[in-house]
């Protein structure tokens, strides 16, 4: 299974919750149990203010291509992306990927189709954020 949470102690409630279940298992049917818990994902937490200005950047950029950019709100993806975001402010986005013919299959579909143009797109939107992000921390020496 996966278990994905908005907060660590969320996490951590599961996993417990998980430990009582399989011993009441073990109780009511006089078995032994193994529980493998694997807990390697953390909670991935963007950083408002880069995100904020990677949106701004993005948006000021206007690449033709990119019709829309929206704050999404909390969502809960298992990426190993959260370990940079725990070590560094970070901003984790989504690049849309819809076919020219208006079909939407996204990640993780059996039937995932990548546009391969939506590569560029992605490569201009991740360039216009870090030049946003260089732009607005620039020191005067």
């Amino acid at each position: 299974g996966d278990v994905r949470v908005m907060k660590e102690s969320t996490r951590q409630t599961i996993h417990q919750q998980i430990v009582t279940m399989n011993h009441g298992l073990e109780a009511m049917f006089g078995v032994q149990t193994k529980l493998d818990y694997d807990d390697n994902y953390p909670v991935l937490i963007n950083d408002a203010t880069l995100t904020n200005q990677a949106m701004a950047a993005i948006k000021a950029a206007k690449i033709p291509q990119i019709t829309a950019i929206k704050d999404t709100g909390v969502q809960d993806p298992s990426e190993d992306f959260a370990y940079f975001a725990q070590k560094v402010p970070s901003s984790f986005f989504y690049i849309g990927c819809q076919l020219p013919d208006g079909s939407n299959h996204p990640h993780h579909s059996p039937d995932f189709m990548l546009d391969e143009d939506a590569i560029l797109i992605a490569a201009k939107a991740v360039a216009a954020a870090t030049l946003g992000y260089l732009d607005s921390n620039k020191t005067i020496q």
